[in-house]
């Protein structure tokens, strides 16, 4: 009964607002399984209504979870009447997102690019074009397909040349278009990388080792639509036959496993997986140009938020046989999370996806496991671990795409040392 009347209440306050005054995040501990049920219950009835940040997968990991106004009290109510623990992660969604709403679009150049500020679309890919140009005798501009809405979507590929064909590695990041620090990490990456290349020996020996393809921000019609519209978009933009609900989660529409656990048929949910594997022209696009790009891959890495969390198939279950790999994955992501702890002390854990967080079916990483090839394939949740979610303050920007270099640094330390 208790269900019945949130979901009276969620659906009253369903029309469809782009801004969070007053929302808040809770951030709901259960302490046994069947608190865990509740919370899983909760979820699986209300999808598409009550918005979930974080899955209730188990005890030992709190779920988050946005919360409009006028049902706060009633879902705190109901919570104590459960005895489930909970406190107020953010108590004002809206002026998180004000706080980092910029009033000019003024462009900036690669060499004057401002590493500590969110960009938005133009920017994001101007840099591409500027950073390639600056860096013009081992990088070059590539676009890797066309978005839904007809965007561009360029990317970064470095190359130092060499007699011989080289293994490649591929990173993406915006994949889901709320996750801002995604492309902000990776652009500064791809500059790390690109700047110590012929200073510092580590970086030198890498390029001339590995090619890189990396794409900044892959969906990028749903990232343009949190800059204009909705600041927590989280799927790409595509119309849904027979729905008012539009777009896809493109991290469960790839095809491998595509369908199973964790993956919605909603189209209303987050977590939506669509009519059918790459269905979505980011997704089918990025398969197509990887399988057909002539060139080995052995890293695969698409770069989320939030969680702080080094993640290696599989995702799809966590009933699955863990791959022969395995060990040597766990070795690989050991030393990238130590790495990127010494800079700040910032930590990660690490592990198989489905059994580390939770089962999620037809993602990026098991496709590019299982089906690109790539050895060294994983899902990177960037910073942090709740206080800000999605949400993360300009002021960590830097701090994070350094650790974050340096834990890549060390995962291609790793491949190099395997792979010359």
């Amino acid at each position: 009964m208790q269900l019945v009347i949130l979901a009276v209440l969620i659906a009253v306050a369903s029309a469809s607002s782009v801004r969070y005054d007053g929302y808040q995040t809770l951030r709901i501990q259960p302490q046994d399984d069947s608190q865990l049920q509740f919370l899983s219950r909760l979820q699986n009835e209300l999808e598409g209504q009550i918005n979930f940040w974080t899955h209730p997968r188990s005890t030992n990991r709190p779920t988050d979870v946005l919360v409009e106004p006028r049902f706060q009290s009633e879902l705190k109510e109901i919570l104590d009447a459960m005895e489930i623990k909970y406190s107020v992660m953010i108590d004002d969604v809206q002026s998180l997102i004000d706080s980092q709403t910029r009033s000019d679009d003024s462009f900036q150049a690669a060499a004057d690019f401002d590493y500590g500020s969110y960009h938005n679309y133009e920017e994001i890919q101007a840099w591409v074009f500027d950073i390639t140009a600056q860096y013009s005798t081992i990088a070059k501009q590539f676009q890797i397909t066309t978005s839904g809405e007809g965007r561009a979507i360029n990317g970064v590929k470095i190359s130092t040349g060499g007699a011989r064909t080289k293994k490649a590695v591929y990173w993406q990041g915006g994949i889901h278009a709320r996750e801002w620090v995604s492309p902000a990490t990776v652009m500064f990456i791809t500059k790390s990388l690109l700047e110590n290349y012929g200073t510092d020996g580590d970086v030198t020996e890498i390029l001339d080792t590995l090619d890189f393809y990396i794409i900044p921000s892959l969906n990028v019609d749903g990232y343009v639509h949190t800059w204009s519209n909705d600041r927590l978009w989280r799927k790409t933009r595509s119309v849904n036959s027979g729905s008012v609900c539009r777009g896809v989660d493109p991290n469960r529409n790839y095809a491998y496993e595509w369908g199973g656990e964790g993956a919605s048929t909603s189209a209303c949910s987050d977590t939506y997986r669509g009519p059918k594997p790459a269905s979505e022209p980011e997704v089918a696009g990025t398969m197509d140009f990887l399988i057909n790009a002539n060139q080995e891959f052995v890293c695969f890495i698409d770069f989320h938020s939030y969680s702080q969390l080094w993640l290696a198939p599989w995702s799809y279950t966590a009933r699955a046989v863990l791959p022969t790999d395995k060990n040597d994955h766990d070795s690989a992501a050991a030393k990238a999370c130590n790495a990127l702890e010494n800079v700040y002390g910032t930590s990660y854990i690490y592990g198989p996806s489905a059994r580390t967080l939770y089962a999620a079916s037809g993602c990026s990483e098991d496709w590019g496991y299982a089906t690109l090839g790539a050895k060294y394939s994983y899902v990177v949740e960037l910073r942090d671990t709740g206080a800000y979610g999605f949400l993360l303050p300009e002021n960590q920007l830097v701090p994070t795409g350094q650790e974050t270099f340096e834990a890549v640094k060390a995962l291609c330390i790793h491949m190099v040392q395997e792979y010359q």
